[in-house]
């Protein structure tokens, strides 16, 4: 068994998770509480989690930071998504017979430049010169998508997504110098986000 998973080439693997977690975000978002049931509670929590994009940038971070090249960093990140997206909407078509081209087309666009921020995450953790500024990208990100920010305020949105901003901080540290550094950054970053981005987070 060990000796075939040794053969068994990265991308297939990361290519059968997007299948997996496809199939699971969508069977977690047609959960409805029906009643007080504590482990319905925690599938309809779950399904709202995996219907944000924090979890997938989190997921994104961590397959393409931990890929052993950069190659493979955008080829894996790829093939996860690709797995995922066809999973997920294959199984929508099946619950509620019709295939939603659009939304599909759409997340299709957002999976083809995911080579890109994978290279973009395997330099920042892999390459020492890059690691002082680019974490800040993702970072920034993910902070956009835990706080709301207006001219005059800051407020938490999501808890969960915070946390995975610690969990990047985790990821791309080197030193604290260099933390403080991308840290700082990443509020940059999520300025920006704000500012430009089409979609409300």
């Amino acid at each position: 068994m060990g000796k075939l998973k040794n053969k068994t080439p990265d991308f297939i693997a990361y290519f059968a998770l997007g299948v997996v977690l496809g199939v699971i975000s969508k069977y977690l978002d047609t959960i409805a509480i029906i009643d007080e049931n504590w482990w319905m509670s925690i599938l309809s929590y779950l399904g709202d989690l995996f219907t944000r994009l924090g979890i997938w940038v989190l997921i994104a971070t961590v397959i393409a930071a931990y890929s052993k090249t950069l190659s493979k960093a955008a080829l894996n990140t790829f093939v996860f998504f690709l797995g995922m997206l066809i999973s997920y909407y294959l199984y929508s078509a099946y619950l509620f017979g019709f295939f939603p081209t659009s939304y599909f087309l759409l997340w299709g666009s957002i999976a083809l430049a995911s080579p890109i921020l994978a290279i973009i995450v395997w330099q920042a953790k892999n390459s020492m010169r890059p690691a002082n500024s680019l974490p800040a990208l993702p970072m920034g990100l993910m902070l956009s998508l835990s706080l709301g920010v207006g001219f005059f305020y800051m407020s938490l949105s999501y808890v969960e997504e915070l946390i995975m901003y610690v969990i990047l901080c985790r990821i791309f540290y080197k030193e604290p110098k260099q933390l403080a550094v991308i840290v700082t950054l990443s509020f940059v970053v999520m300025f920006i986000v704000k500012r430009i981005s089409p979609f409300a987070f």
